[in-house]
């Protein structure tokens, strides 16, 4: 069983009688795979994002895949995430969440980043590139502005 997929941990077994296959499910612990959302739209910084993670109600015999959705006012950096939680039935968490920017706002400022953002909305216009493409471009170059 893959570590993205969800349910009962166990493995499948089979076995040939009269020509017949038979298969049955063998679990190996009482633990079972579930996934959460957490909406982040409104946290404010990361302090506050791990309170609400460690104030997450999750049953103690799952294990849990958490998938941070939303758009997201601070950078979040995943792997830090499993150093300071303290849930151990926390096994993954996936960070899904996208850049909370005002762009034409942003468009307006007479900064090296105000310049990027005009030739940025002027390549979503002529379509030239997916949607996923442009997040990801957007998502790396404020990123290395910033810095």
């Amino acid at each position: 069983m893959g570590f993205d997929e969800l349910g009962k941990h166990g493995f499948i077994v089979g076995n040939i009688e009269n020509k017949k296959l038979q298969i049955a499910f063998i679990p190996v612990d009482n633990k079972e795979f579930a996934e959460i959302e957490l909406d982040v739209t409104n946290i404010n910084d990361l302090d506050e994002l791990i309170q609400k993670i460690n104030n997450l109600e999750l049953k103690e015999n799952y294990l849990y895949k958490v998938i941070l959705i939303g758009k997201r006012k601070f950078e979040i950096e995943v792997l830090n995430l499993y150093k300071i939680i303290n849930r151990k039935n926390i096994i993954k968490i996936k960070n899904e969440t996208k850049l909370n920017y005002n762009l034409e706002e942003m468009s307006n400022d007479y900064t090296l980043k105000g310049i990027f953002i005009k030739e940025f909305l002027n390549e979503i216009n002529n379509q030239n590139y997916t949607q996923e493409q442009l997040d990801k471009i957007l998502e790396i170059a404020l990123t290395a502005l910033e810095k």
